[in-house]
């Protein structure tokens, strides 16, 4: 399996990002006004939101770590001294220097390079399940955002439509044409969609409050009307294409990083089965022969606690069982994913054309035959009714298929753990975040 958790990489990836973000007023500035299209407030997710700031920070500490593993302990220096030498003029003073240096068994810290490596992958794989996740969820926040605003704006233009009704059928009342209770219900019909309008504008309020705290905007900013934006049209082959590289995803990516630590681990409590050394040289002064003053030798330490060391073994192994079934259970999941989120996200879109194409054109047909025949006198109140109530139906239905349409996509992208709309259409996929624009 290719490995895309290259250390050369990630280290220029993680500098370049930690010296664009300690810019002064960079964050700030890039994150004062919101892009225009939705891949681009993605973009600025990644650049702006808080919580992916801290997991790339995150990254930068586990390689500072890594650079600093797999080296030699410090050496110790110690120096003794013999009080009673001190002020006796016939004894020069006395004094013992010792030189020590640990060495630990061979393969050890080779083995705490790659126990750091293992968690700069870990890291760096859960950074790019946090960004799949944080698209995911702002793509479901403008789905919501836009749905209600359209849902508002089906609401206003009722309540237009609603009104001339009224004024048709004050005039008709006055005239003694139309009867006090068609009136009512008409003036009724249009409070209902006044109190709805109060209930959809509040909602809009605390979406548009949610997206600015997820892309660190100002209270005050106004977020771009998203609703001429497009999602592309998912292809088998492209469902294919991911369904082959599921291991890949960052949350596998995440399990092995651990499952591959815990490997490490297992060998480095196998090698603390055998002794450390330590290199020591020394220097007494109170020998008297000068050739019986310089002292070198090795020390080992006692590795005696087999048995505590052969219960540490055991819990790593019951560990990698345990991160190997996860492993297997997400897998099964992701590919379930995969194989039912596009029927929701298809079924929507054509449900979409549907309305657009049939059932929006008959319903505002319907209502202005209806609002016609009422004013001509050769249809009642409760047809004209009947087609109003239809039409607000039939448009609210459009919307919600719209927002389905838009929250499957963006179920389907994150169970591809995909996070642009371009990366659909690259088969090289760079699991690590690659560039975007």
């Amino acid at each position: 399996m290719q490995h895309h958790f290259s250390v050369p990489f990630s280290r220029w990836w993680l500098l370049l990002a930690g010296l664009v973000i300690s810019l002064p007023g960079w964050a700030d500035v890039a994150c004062e006004a919101p892009a225009t299209t939705t891949e681009g407030l993605v973009q600025q997710a990644l650049t702006c939101n808080p919580a992916q700031q801290a997991f790339l920070a995150r990254q930068q500490a586990a390689q500072h770590r890594s650079d600093a593993s797999g080296r030699l302990g410090d050496p110790r220096l110690s120096v003794s001294v013999a009080p009673n030498t001190f002020g006796n003029d016939q004894l020069d003073d006395g004094y013992i220097v010792e030189l020590s240096q640990p060495l630990p068994w061979p393969g050890t810290l080779n083995l705490d390079r790659q126990l750091a490596e293992d968690r700069i992958a870990g890291i760096q794989a859960m950074t790019r399940h946090h960004q799949v996740e944080l698209a995911r969820q702002l793509r479901l926040a403008l789905a919501r955002r836009d749905y209600r605003r359209q849902r508002l704006a089906i609401n206003r233009e009722n309540q237009r439509l609603w009104q001339l009704l009224i004024n048709t059928l004050e005039d008709r009342y006055a005239s003694g044409t139309a009867s006090r209770s068609a009136l009512l219900q008409a003036q009724h019909e249009q409070h209902l969609l006044m109190e709805n309008a109060i209930q959809l504008q509040a909602a809009l309020d605390r979406d548009n409050s949610h997206i600015r705290q997820a892309l660190n905007l100002p209270t005050t900013t106004v977020l771009p009307d998203l609703s001429r934006d497009t999602i592309p049209a998912i292809t088998d082959s492209q469902l294919s294409q991911r369904l082959s590289v599921l291991e890949q995803q960052p949350q596998i990516r995440a399990l092995q990083a651990e499952q591959s630590q815990k490997q490490h681990e297992l060998e480095r409590i196998k090698k603390q089965r055998y002794p450390n050394f330590s290199l020591m040289t020394r220097y007494n002064s109170l020998w008297m022969n000068e050739d019986q003053r310089w002292v070198v030798g090795v020390g080992i330490n006692l590795p005696l606690d087999q048995g505590g060391r052969s219960r540490q073994e055991a819990a790593l192994r019951a560990d990698q069982q345990a991160l190997d079934w996860e492993q297997r259970d997400r897998l099964l999941a992701l590919r379930e994913q995969l194989a039912q989120a596009p029927s929701h996200y298809r079924e929507a879109g054509k449900r979409l054309r549907l309305y657009a194409n049939e059932l929006l054109p008959l319903a505002r047909e319907n209502l202005a035959t209806s609002r016609d025949a009422f004013r001509s006198g050769k249809a009642d109140f409760q047809r004209m009714l009947t087609a109003q109530r239809q039409l607000l139906t039939t448009q609210e239905q459009q919307a919600q298929a719209y927002y389905q349409q838009r929250s499957g996509f963006a179920q389907l992208t994150a169970a591809a753990g995909l996070v642009f709309v371009s990366d659909w259409q690259s088969t090289n996929h760079n699991e690590n975040g690659g560039h975007h624009e």
